[in-house]
C-alpha cells in the first residue's frame, strides 16, 4: 500500500510516544499541590461572595434611605430650585437683551459677572433635576437600571416634573430637547425662570396627576354625561313553530305529547347569488 512520506513518519514516530507516556511518573508532592490550589481557590470563592453581599447590603441600605427621606430631600430640591431661579432672574436682568458672550463682552460692568453667573447657575439646575429623578425613581438592587430609568423616560417624554400643566406638544423644540437628554442649556434655563409653574415633584403620584392635567381637554370641553340609563324592557319573541316541528318528547315510557301548534311557515330559500 503506498504512502506519502507525511505518514511514514507519523507512523514511526508513534512508538516512541507510547514509550515516553508509559515511562511517565506522576510528582511525589501531586496531591499535596492540588489539595493547596483548591483550598486557595475556595478561599477566593468565599471572598469574592462575601464582598458581593456586603456591596448588595450597602445598595439595599442606599435604596431604603432614598425611599425613606425622599420626600424630604425633594422639599429641600424644591427650595433650592427657587433660589436657583430667582437669583436666574436677576441675572437675566443685569445683562438685558444680550444673548451672546459678545454682547455681554460688549455691555461689559455687570453684565460679564451676570453671563457668569447664569453659566454656574445652568449647571445647578441640572443637578436638581438629575437629583430629582434618582429620587423619584431610585434603582432597586440587583435588578439593573432598566426599571428606573424606564420610568424616568416615560415622565420626560411627556415633559412632566419641570413646570406645572406643561404639555409636550405645546413647548419649544429646544425645552423638549432639554427635558428629554437632561443636558440644561442657558436657553432653558432662561426660559424655566420665566415660568411661573416651575416646580420639583414630591412623588411620582404628584408626576402623574401633572400628566393627566396637561393632557388636552383635561378638565376642559363638553362634559361627557355618564350617568346610567334605565333602558326598556328587551322583547321577546315565540320561537317558530312549523307544520313539520314536534314536541319534545325525552322520556320513552310516557305517551307522545300532541304536535305543537304552527305558528309560522317555511318560506322560500333565499335565491343564491354567484359571485365572481
Amino acid at each position: 500500500m503506498n504512502s506519502t512520506p507525511h505518514a511514514r513518519r507519523y507512523r514511526r514516530s508513534l512508538p516512541r510516544r507510547r514509550r515516553s507516556l508509559s515511562g511517565g511518573s506522576w510528582p511525589k508532592d501531586v496531591g499535596t499541590k492540588a489539595a493547596k490550589t483548591y483550598a486557595d481557590a475556595d478561599a477566593v470563592l468565599v471572598e469574592r461572595q462575601a464582598r458581593q453581599r456586603a456591596v448588595t447590603k450597602a445598595e439595599w441600605l442606599l435604596h431604603d434611605a432614598l425611599s425613606d427621606h425622599a420626600g424630604k430631600a425633594l422639599a429641600y430640591l424644591g427650595k433650592r430650585l427657587d433660589d436657583v431661579l430667582s437669583a436666574a432672574r436677576t441675572a437675566v436682568e443685569a445683562i438685558g437683551g444680550a444673548r451672546t458672550a459678545e454682547d455681554v463682552i460688549e455691555a461689559g460692568g455687570d453684565a460679564v459677572a451676570a453671563w457668569t453667573r447664569l453659566r454656574e447657575l445652568t449647571q445647578d439646575l441640572e443637578n436638581i433635576r438629575q437629583a430629582q429623578w434618582s429620587l423619584l425613581a431610585p434603582r432597586t438592587p440587583g435588578h439593573g437600571a432598566g426599571n428606573a430609568d424606564s420610568r424616568v423616560h416615560v415622565w420626560r417624554r411627556a415633559a412632566a416634573g419641570h413646570v406645572r400643566g406643561l404639555n409636550a406638544a405645546d413647548a419649544p423644540a429646544f425645552v423638549r430637547d432639554a427635558i428629554i437628554t437632561g443636558r440644561v442649556t442657558l436657553e432653558f434655563l432662561r426660559w424655566t425662570a420665566s415660568q411661573e409653574g416651575a416646580y420639583v415633584p414630591r412623588s411620582d403620584d404628584e408626576i402623574e396627576a401633572d400628566i393627566a392635567a396637561s393632557r388636552p381637554d383635561a378638565f376642559g370641553g363638553d362634559a361627557v354625561d355618564i350617568t346610567p340609563a334605565e333602558l326598556p324592557a328587551r322583547g321577546y319573541e315565540p320561537s317558530k313553530t312549523f307544520e313539520h316541528s314536534t314536541a319534545p318528547h325525552l322520556d320513552a315510557s310516557s305517551p307522545t305529547p300532541p304536535k305543537p301548534t304552527p305558528n309560522a311557515t317555511v318560506g322560500d330559500p333565499t335565491p343564491r347569488v354567484p359571485r365572481y
